[in-house]
């Protein structure tokens, strides 16, 4: 599934218009312990009336976990009775340069405690709780337990070896409804639950690009059938599970 993520510096988002090229929006909520984003509640009226899925994310600032705890429960009280479909999102990075100004010592064992701190209180609330962040820094610092893994990672396919759900792929894509630039995701897992009829592939050529990968895996050993013109036997709705296991490195 594609998405974006928008936040007060993509201006007015002309949502109608944007759901024509994404099934879902990742809005950022707010940003440390008090703020909130000016566009988050017209963002999340938006996206909704407009059927996409919607998501929210907090930018953070904290330098301990005293303060992640406390942008954990500013969050919560943003997001208070709203429709989510997907966990609440922790923006751990320092894209400003905020922590480094201020002495932030950038160690594995600090960005741990705080990024542990702000998903423990989202927890406690009830809620689910992912953490965003670039694939270098899950690499280097972030060791936690996470509901879900928003990986940030520029390129034309993810090399991030550990298991995660949703893929920033581009700072600069472009959708309608939205001027300039746009963050741009991939989603994996499905966080939500409908009632819609599994989508049955007869062609190789109508499978999803982001499917394709575990698919060939499949064909090669000989779980998944196919003929010379490219036609497959095997149902979507039998093949989905194999697509959630290869995103978690259990089809080798």
């Amino acid at each position: 599934m594609k998405g974006i993520d928008v936040s007060r510096h993509n201006g007015t988002v002309d949502w109608p218009k944007a759901a024509t090229a994404i099934d879902f929006a990742i809005l950022r909520a707010g940003y440390g312990k008090t703020s909130v984003d000016e566009t988050f509640a017209a963002n999340y009226k938006g996206a909704k009336a407009a059927g996409l899925r919607v998501g929210a994310y907090l930018y953070s600032y904290a330098l301990t976990p005293d303060d992640a705890r406390a942008e954990a429960r500013h969050l919560l009280q943003i997001v208070r009775g709203l429709e989510l479909d997907m966990p609440l999102w922790f923006d751990m990075e320092d894209a400003d340069g905020y922590k480094k100004k201020h002495g932030f010592a950038s160690t594995r064992a600090n960005i741990s405690a705080i990024t542990q701190a702000f998903v423990d209180t989202i927890r406690a609330a009830g809620y689910k709780c992912g953490v965003y962040a670039s694939k270098s820094w899950f690499d280097e610092y972030i060791r936690v337990d996470a509901d879900a893994v928003w990986l940030a990672q520029w390129a034309a396919k993810p090399t991030y070896a550990k298991p995660f759900d949703v893929w920033q792929n581009s700072d600069s894509g472009t959708v309608p409804g939205i001027a300039g630039k746009v963050d741009t995701n991939v989603l994996y897992t499905k966080f939500w639950e409908d009632d819609e009829e599994m989508k049955i592939y007869t062609k190789l050529s109508d499978i999803p690009a982001w499917a394709q990968p575990t698919f060939d895996k499949l064909i090669a050993k000989g779980i998944v059938a196919k003929d010379k013109a490219g036609k497959i036997s095997v149902q979507e709705s039998s093949l989905q599970p194999m697509v959630y296991l290869d995103r978690l490195g259990v089809i080798k």
